[in-house]
């Protein structure tokens, strides 16, 4: 497990120090990511107070975006958290891969008409999935892999706040 605490401004009232956001980061095997991820993961989640279905869900995205890491990009692959006051608000997946702006693209695409299994464009279908039970709250960004420090794509999601699907 990796630790990187990234500074966040504070709006600063009366020189408050500043609120940091705290990252853990875990480096995934290559050959058994996925799985290991969901593990880190649902070990991390059981600890808020979200409903079964909720987190069913979200393993669900870990795994499509571990599974799009490993396939499509060369690693170390990287699962982060960030948390701000000790509650995860964040989850990232990040490799050495460059492909940012395909996977926004592949979020953020408007759904194919009409709506059928077979009519869906080749490719993209985990990341409808990830952008589906995330209602949107997901993105890319460039990024620096904590364990080596190499430029790479981080796919994010925000976590839910209330213990409802939002």
């Amino acid at each position: 497990m990796l630790i990187e605490h990234v500074p966040v401004p504070d709006p600063g009232e009366y020189g408050k120090p500043h609120d940091r956001f705290r990252m853990t980061a875990w480096c995934l095997p290559p050959t058994n990511a996925a799985r290991r991820a969901r593990e880190l993961f649902r070990d991390q989640l059981t600890k808020l107070p979200l409903t079964t279905d909720v987190l069913d869900d979200l393993e669900i995205v870990i795994s499509e975006l571990v599974t799009n890491a490993t396939r499509y990009a060369p690693g170390p692959y990287e699962l982060r958290l960030l948390h701000d006051h000790d509650r995860p608000v964040r989850a990232e997946i990040a490799d050495a891969g460059a492909g940012t702006a395909l996977i926004d693209h592949l979020l953020h695409r408007p759904p194919p008409l009409p709506q059928h299994p077979d009519d869906l464009e080749p490719g993209g279908r985990g990341l409808r999935i990830v952008t589906e039970l995330t209602h949107g709250r997901c993105g890319t960004q460039w990024t620096r892999l904590c364990g080596t420090g190499q430029l790479g794509t981080a796919v994010w999601f925000d976590l839910p706040t209330r213990t409802q699907q939002p």
